[in-house]
């Protein structure tokens, strides 16, 4: 097990180095949309309590406090800039985007 999450490690940052020089303008990732601060504020506290970002969304979803949207997506640069500087596997923090949050899970870079 552990050879493998250092090889998925490995993986993470190729893709990430590689984003950097080739600067990619998509980027494939997974977001929880939810109307406002304090449900943005429960998904930030179970995902940094270890839960993983799909086990996050279910319970959000479980509670009633997401908006409709998909889980998995993609991006483009001028959308989201910021998920253009994070390593492939990071989770964002929320932030406002029209009425409610996103919080945003890089996945990986499209090439």
């Amino acid at each position: 097990m552990s050879h493998y999450l250092g090889e998925l490690l490995v993986w993470e940052i190729e893709d990430y180095l590689r984003a950097r020089s080739a600067r990619p303008e998509r980027a494939r990732v997974a977001r929880i949309r939810v109307p406002d601060r304090s449900a943005a504020e429960m998904v930030a506290a179970d995902l940094e309590a270890g839960g993983s970002f799909y086990a996050a969304a279910r319970r959000a979803i479980a509670r009633g406090t997401t908006l409709p949207d998909d889980l998995f997506g993609v991006v483009t640069r001028d959308e989201h800039p910021e998920v253009f500087e994070a390593v492939p596997g990071t989770t964002l923090p929320p932030k406002r985007e029209g009425e409610g949050f996103l919080i945003i899970r890089l996945v990986a870079f499209e090439t």
